[in-house]
Parts: structure tokens; C-alpha cells; sequence
């Protein structure tokens, strides 16, 4: 039985790959966008450059995400993407991740809870008995 590590995302690649599911689940995983309509859609929090677009939708099919083809349609350049199993599990990943997250911090809240209150307990007991 082999564990199988998840491929981790980067902030800019979670920022383009939520625009990418987004756009092609509306379309049964198929979609056909342009680059300006994808760095349009990234928050400004983020640095995105436009020549930092092309590696991380290389990236994110080399992570087996998509299918990426670059087209050119009157002289401007569209990406057709084709999202694949992992691409389609996304947003079920992504909701994952974040109950993963949520329930360590609770527990880790939880334990430094019980750690306090041993910690008042035998104080109590070592200044009432001692």
C-alpha cells in the first residue's frame, strides 16, 4: 500500500487553475479563453506578470490538471483547455484541504486548551498541598 503524496499548488497556480475550473465546468470541462481573460481574473493581490502565464499553465498540465492547446485566431493567441480527472476533482481537493485545515487548528486550540487547564490544576495542587 504506497501513499500517494498530493501535488501541492502554488498561490499563482491556485489563482489560475480557480479561473480555469471555473470556465470550463460551464462548459462540460472544455474551455477557450484568451491570456488577458485570465490575468483580468487574478486577484491584484497577487504579482502576476503576463510572461509568468504560459509556465504555470505548463506546469499545471504537466501536473495532469488540463489539456493545453494555444491557438491563434486572428492574430491573438487563445488557449483551449480540456480539464482532466484531476482537473474536474479540483474544487472537491480544494474543499478538502480546507476541513483538513480547519480540524488541525481546532484540535491543536483544543489541545493547548487541556494543556492550560493541567497546567492550572497542578498548580492548585502543589500550592494547597505542598
Amino acid at each position: 500500500m504506497a501513499l500517494e503524496k498530493e501535488a501541492t499548488l502554488t498561490k499563482k497556480e491556485k489563482a489560475v487553475m480557480r479561473y480555469v475550473y471555473n470556465a470550463a465546468t460551464k462548459n462540460k470541462g472544455l474551455c477557450v479563453v484568451r491570456p488577458c481573460d485570465i490575468l483580468s481574473n487574478i486577484s491584484y493581490d497577487l504579482e502576476f506578470g503576463a510572461g509568468e502565464l504560459a509556465p504555470t499553465l505548463k506546469n499545471l498540465e504537466l501536473d495532469d490538471y488540463f489539456e493545453l492547446t494555444e491557438t491563434d485566431k486572428k492574430g491573438e493567441l487563445y488557449y483551449c483547455i480540456n480539464l482532466r480527472k484531476r482537473g474536474l476533482a479540483y474544487a472537491r481537493a480544494e474543499a478538502s484541504f480546507k476541513k483538513k485545515l480547519i480540524f488541525k487548528i481546532a484540535i491543536t486550540v483544543i489541545c493547548a486548551v487541556i494543556t492550560g487547564i493541567v497546567g492550572w490544576v497542578i498548580k492548585y495542587l502543589l500550592t494547597t498541598f505542598v
